[in-house]
């Protein structure tokens, strides 16, 4: 979780200071386009360590097809969220890259849009893969006395 928590700090302000200072690419307040990237690289970090927490190691892979396989297309990143088949495109604004990329289009490009919901659905989704971490559901059948053999995704 502490690793979680503090790479997204630190590469959300890189990235902010990479897209806004040296790209140009994002505008207004770097500060909050910094907390925005900072949240977004939390949301997506706890996703994948939360489906860990459930699945040992396999969750791992699990959590990277989910946001690189299932997530990014539907996120609406390089087309209007209108251009995706209803009901895709609403599915993928509730997902993190959706939410990320429409709250940093929102804070650079309309600054005058409500931004609440997804700064509601970066939160969430960055709060529930930190708690699913700390199930550990693994860690947890081994220390109760069974083996790995019997539950392979444990390993």
């Amino acid at each position: 979780m502490t690793t979680v928590v503090v790479a997204a700090v630190g590469a959300g302000l890189v990235l902010a200071g990479i897209l806004q200072g040296l790209f140009g690419a994002l505008q207004g307040s770097f500060w909050l386009n910094a907390a925005a990237c900072v949240v977004t690289i939390a949301a997506i970090a706890a996703t994948v360590t939360g489906f860990a927490g459930l699945l040992g190691p396999a969750g791992v892979g699990l959590g990277a097809a989910f946001t690189m396989l299932f997530a990014n297309p539907l996120s609406a990143v390089a087309i209007p969220v209108e251009f995706l088949l209803q009901p895709w495109g609403a599915i993928g604004q509730w997902l993190p890259p959706g939410a990320a990329a429409t709250l940093l289009r929102s804070l650079s490009y309309f600054p005058d849009a409500a931004t609440a919901g997804q700064w509601t659905v970066l939160l969430l989704w960055a709060a529930a893969g930190l708690a699913l971490t700390l199930v550990d559901l693994p860690a947890r059948r081994l220390r109760a006395g069974q083996t790995a053999a019997e539950h392979p995704l444990t390993v």
